[in-house]
């Protein structure tokens, strides 16, 4: 029965070529928009609400989101060109195994988590870069690059030429975006239980608990010693105030 009504939902939605996809409901994901395929063309998609947009195995086309997604993701494509007219519900963007895409976020749309796996020559344009966008993750990747495009002369920014990137290729780095617009690379470096983080900002979490822990055990000191008070007093026969 599955695989009837999965065909006949690709059957309904081959003239368009735009695929909802039903995953299996034990990995709790949501069901993504497909776009797939296209070579030499501008399309414009406007994706389910609450579902992700999917783009892979395209080339040489121009792909305009007129609707809010919950998540984008784009994959072995060349030659690209994606503009975001509309919010995305995670503000997270995947880019991977691609080549030659441009990721134009127009303002008021803002993506606080690029990731870019295995890509070149990937160019994030913003208006706002410090309301825009806060961190863009890239591993084993070359010519990434963030163009600035509000506030006078346009800015390009190539991300993996800075001199912390001289480190192993193979190590993924985090470029944070303050939002003053300045930019912060660092290498991921990862806590406990596998989050990516900086060396930074593991510090100031350690720090954090440590300080934390000095207030508790200092506040069970005082409650001790009140203790101590109390009983000391009780054993004398004066009644504590």
């Amino acid at each position: 029965k599955q695989w009837y009504q999965r065909r006949v939902r690709e059957h309904y939605f081959k003239r368009i070529n735009l695929r909802t996809m039903s995953h299996n409901p034990l990995l709790r994901s949501r069901p993504r928009s497909m776009v797939t395929g296209y070579h030499g063309t501008s399309i414009s998609v406007e994706p389910r609400t609450k579902e992700g947009l999917y783009m892979c195995n395209s080339s040489d086309v121009s792909i305009t989101i007129t609707r809010k997604c919950a998540k984008a993701g784009i994959e072995a494509c060349k030659n690209m060109s994606v503009y975001f007219n509309s919010p995305v519900m995670t503000e997270m963007c995947e880019v991977v195994s691609c080549e030659n895409v441009d990721l134009y976020i127009r303002r008021g749309v803002t993506l606080r988590t690029i990731t870019i796996d295995m890509s070149k020559n990937v160019n994030i344009h913003v208006q706002d870069a410090g309301e825009q966008l806060f961190k863009i993750y890239y591993h084993q990747s070359s010519d990434t690059t963030l163009v600035k495009h509000g506030g006078g002369p346009v800015q390009r920014i190539q991300l993996d030429t800075l001199p912390v990137n001289n480190e192993r290729q193979s190590r993924q780095f985090v470029c944070r975006v303050h939002p003053d617009g300045q930019i912060q690379i660092d290498p991921v470096v990862r806590e406990g239980k596998g989050y990516p983080t900086t060396a930074e900002e593991l510090e100031a979490h350690e720090q954090n608990e440590l300080l934390l822990l000095q207030r508790f055990r200092e506040q069970v000191d005082i409650v001790f010693r009140l203790q101590q008070e109390t009983a000391g007093e009780s054993s004398s026969g004066e009644s504590p105030p």
